[in-house]
């Protein structure tokens, strides 16, 4: 349980210091990864290679990849949900403020 919760604070911060998209993700990808896990960087860009060939976004993709294949189902989740839950809370956060200023003259 504790890896599990290795692999998501490690995808929670790729999701959320890098910005520009998946691509971006990349060079931080390989180095979080290798300090924790098996993975070496040329499996990472093979990961990259299935990713792009698959449908929906990059970033989830890879993450879903990596976390599936350090620790089974419930990795690709926690890996998953750790890239995708920073945008989701910013996005939150942003609406929450557009609509307390949304009527403010």
């Amino acid at each position: 349980m504790l890896n599990l919760l290795k692999l998501f604070i490690t995808f929670f911060k790729i999701g959320l210091f890098t910005f520009g998209g998946g691509y971006a993700m990349i060079p931080m990808i390989i180095e979080e990864t290798s300090s924790f896990s098996n993975i070496d960087s040329s499996e990472i860009i093979d990961f990259v290679a299935i990713s792009e060939s698959t449908p929906g976004p990059f970033a989830v993709n890879i993450a879903t990849f990596i976390g599936y294949e350090q620790y089974g189902f419930l990795g690709a989740i926690f890996a998953t949900l750790g890239v995708v839950l920073p945008s989701f809370i910013i996005i939150l956060l942003l609406v929450n403020i557009i609509e307390k200023m949304k009527n403010n003259k």
